[in-house]
């Protein structure tokens, strides 16, 4: 036996090989390109998905007639993390509603990288700009939570029901309101200032419209962000975001759990924006 063999016998002795779950390859999987298994999900009855439209605000108000007929247009889709809900210039075929987790609206430049327009979670819409504006989706919308829920509805239907119902007409255009909305906090991000900044920025934007558990300077973000995704977002570097988020946690402002961001010390986040 030769001096080479008996030092790997040697090694796989001392550190034995140890049977790892497929689970943790997910992310090589993803990156490399590779089809993801679907998660399983069981479609709601009609009476069901009706009541669950009824959450939106976009249909709070509407006739059960026309619900049931939309109803009857809906599909539920679950995401996995990382999963494109549609690619930019992909036709538009649905309305999303997004009933739990959140999507990022991206696009890549010239150079191939990444760039955040737009956070959206539970309550928001997607795809109708597009859909009115009669063009392919400009954007891409991938899903930030593994187990994304979203409500698909055909838009054609949304389209028809646009032209003779009032009360979904100016709920259409407030969904279109605030998808430029979107667009102006990204601008008020990038324009924050320096990084801790743009950062502070970011997160005072979320809790103002998922915040929940909320008490004096206390609040429950319900959403955990990776280093990248964040870095992304203000436009920083992954080492400049995980720096500021330690300098947080450290003075007892933060703390991040598997449910999300956890804020003890709002008032020392909004003084980072005072000049």
């Amino acid at each position: 036996m030769t001096a080479d063999k008996k030092a790997i016998q040697k090694v796989k002795a001392e550190f034995p090989p140890v049977a790892l779950p497929r689970s943790v390859f997910f992310r090589a999987r993803f990156v490399s390109g590779s089809r993801l298994r679907p998660l399983p999900l069981v479609q709601p009855q009609k009476a069901e998905l009706v009541q669950t439209l009824r959450r939106f605000e976009l249909f709070a108000k509407l006739p059960l007639k026309i619900l049931r007929e939309i109803a009857s247009a809906t599909t539920v889709r679950l995401y996995r993390r990382g999963e494109f809900l549609w690619r930019r210039d992909d036709k538009v075929t649905d309305i999303v509603l997004l009933d739990a987790g959140f999507v990022k609206a991206a696009r890549r430049d010239r150079n191939g990288v990444s760039k955040t327009y737009g956070l959206y979670g539970p309550g928001d819409c997607l795809g109708l700009f597009a859909t009115f504006a009669g063009m392919k989706h400009s954007i891409d919308a991938v899903a930030l939570n593994e187990g994304l829920k979203a409500i698909c509805i055909d838009a054609a239907v949304i389209l028809k029901f646009a032209e003779t119902s009032p009360p979904l007409s100016s709920n259409l255009h407030g969904q279109l309101t605030r998808f430029t909305e979107a667009l102006i906090k990204k601008i008020e991000i990038i324009s924050a200032g320096t990084m801790p900044q743009r950062l502070a920025v970011l997160m005072l934007q979320l809790i103002e419209r998922y915040g929940v558990d909320r008490k004096d300077d206390r609040v429950h973000l319900p959403i955990s962000f990776t280093l990248e995704q964040l870095s992304e977002i203000i436009d920083a570097r992954l080492e400049t975001v995980a720096r500021v988020l330690g300098d947080w946690k450290r003075a007892g402002w933060l703390s991040i759990d598997a449910t999300g961001c956890h804020f003890s010390h709002l008032d020392k986040i909004r003084e980072l924006l005072v000049d």
